[in-house]
């Protein structure tokens, strides 16, 4: 069978590029695969530091970053895994697994003042005679300083429904949103394949575009098309993100009730709920754990089956007075952060207890939009027994997993999981990397890390940076227990290995494959 699997991501080298690095290598063993990405890749470097075998993948480059892309890219193959982290590309292939790290793209609770304004200002706002839904080409929502918007990718659709003999006055607010240097957004709005405006936008350019839309019959909806110029943040600033974003749309208002205008202003009225019609081009869900399984039947109502990520065993060594932490360098605007800023200070906060002899080692990699935050880390270290390993190799890393005695891990600290579901670890590998090599984890009892390791066990759960700082103090003054925890620890991470992955996406791919 020839086999896709897709990644839009695969050159930041992570978790979720493991994972689907590793499906690749497993599948290809009884299948012709490919790995699709938006971006040139370096095999060999992904190989070292993933510690994959892709040898007998091929790879290949889709240049149309849009959903549209991956369905015209993926025409001719019997299966694709889409396997990256907030895709809301359809499939063009004839069979399809969709890979849930975290169920994005998802709607947050609304807040109480959200409910009270939609129960009490809602009627005065929303049109009763038209709605919107979301077309094609269009990427996930973005959060701005005062509110959301969602970029346009060069063709972006929207459809109003509107009452069959009735009409509706609907206004687009459109914004540029250019970074310096991008060439303006020479816009074309067309209803129903006519053309009806034309414009052009340059940096923090904002337009209204009213049009006056009438009912079919029927119901059919009336289709807006919004075509646009394109500029790609990788071209322009050498970042990750490769994809070509057109204009955004800042907000919708439809009618001319008493407070419509609210709805150019606050989301919780103009933008209607994040669509999920990609998903039934996918045959089969997969999450990646319980905590994500659990959270795709909440926030999407639809069940999944799970798939845990693969954790290659580690080297373990002679152990030596070192913690260890390992993840990228991002603040929590970014997402689940892992909290390096924190671990600092409590390892600080040991030093001055008397912890002496010890040192901290951070390891992670960075993205140019997050140098701040790596430099907050930096400078919170200084003067103190720490190492930051920005971007070290696999060796490094494995070094370093052989000589380490605890790991610490704190993602999700001080968040809320009702509202903020998406800020905790969805598994935990380097956790389980960790405890292959017989590092003691002391990790955030949340999440996925709880279905990594039993506390008292395997390692230790806390749920404060008080209590971090104080079983790492009892841990490192009682060697017999740490030695204890670090045996059973390196047994239970056997449940995670590459084997039993490969065994579960095997008889996971072949039940769809052979699916009517």
């Amino acid at each position: 069978m020839k086999i896709a699997v897709y990644n839009r991501y695969w050159v930041t080298l992570g978790g979720g590029e493991k994972y689907s690095g590793m499906l690749a290598q497993c599948l290809s063993e009884d299948h012709e695969v490919h790995i699709l990405a938006h971006d040139e890749i370096e095999v060999p470097m992904m190989e070292e530091r993933l510690g994959l075998d892709l040898s007998r993948v091929k790879t290949l480059v889709v240049e149309d970053d849009t959903p549209r892309g991956l369905v015209d890219a993926t025409a001719g193959y019997d299966l694709l895994i889409n396997s990256s982290f907030t895709s809301d590309a359809p499939s063009g292939a004839k069979k399809g697994i969709y890979v849930v790290y975290f169920p994005v793209p998802y709607e947050r609770e609304p807040t109480g003042m959200q409910k009270l304004a939609k129960r009490t200002i809602g009627p005065l706002v929303a049109s009763p005679n038209a709605k919107l839904e979301w077309g094609p080409g269009w990427f996930l929502p973005e959060k701005g300083r005062l509110r959301r918007y969602r970029w346009g990718a060069d063709e972006a659709y929207l459809r109003f429904h509107v009452r069959e003999g009735e009409s509706a006055e609907v206004t687009l607010s459109l914004g540029a949103l250019r970074p310096e240097g991008a060439p303006p957004a020479k816009v074309k709005i067309a209803v129903d394949g006519s053309t009806v405006r034309e414009l052009s936008l340059v940096r923090d350019d904002r337009h209204e575009v009213r049009l006056k839309l009438e009912g079919r019959v029927r119901g059919d909806p009336r289709v807006v098309c919004i075509k646009s110029s394109t500029f790609s943040p990788k071209e322009l600033f050498g970042t990750h993100d490769s994809r070509r974003l057109g204009v955004a749309l800042l907000g919708v208002k439809i009618g001319e009730r008493p407070l419509a205008f609210l709805a150019s202003s606050f989301d919780v009225f103009s933008m209607p709920p994040v669509s999920l019609e990609f998903l039934r081009s996918y045959d089969r869900i997969v999450s990646i754990s319980e905590y994500s399984k659990k959270w795709v039947q909440k926030l999407w109502g639809i069940e999944s089956e799970i798939l845990y990520p693969p954790v290659s065993p580690q080297p373990s060594g002679d152990k030596e007075p070192v913690i260890l932490s390992v993840g990228r360098f991002f603040d929590r605007s970014g997402g689940h952060s892992k909290k390096q800023l924190e671990m600092v200070k409590t390892f600080r906060s040991l030093v001055r207890r008397g912890l002496r002899g010890w040192t901290y080692h951070i390891v992670g990699g960075y993205h140019p939009s997050d140098v701040a935050y790596l430099d907050k880390v930096k400078a919170e270290a200084q003067g103190l027994p720490i190492e930051i390993h920005v971007e070290a190799t696999g060796a490094d890393l494995k070094n370093l997993y052989s000589r380490a005695s605890i790991f610490w891990h704190a993602t999700g600290l001080g968040e809320d999981e009702s509202r903020f579901p998406d800020r905790f670890e969805h598994f935990g590998i380097t956790t389980v990397e960790a405890m292959s090599a017989g590092v003691v984890p002391i990790v955030i009892g949340k999440a996925g890390q709880l279905e990594v390791l039993e506390d008292g066990v395997h390692g230790r759960h806390f749920q404060t940076l008080e209590e971090l700082g104080d079983l790492t103090w009892e841990l490192v003054h009682d060697e017999e227990k740490r030695s204890a925890m670090a045996g059973a620890a390196r047994a239970h991470a056997v449940k995670f290995s590459p084997e039993h992955f490969a065994e579960r996406s095997n008889e996971i791919v072949g039940s769809v494959l052979q699916s009517r």
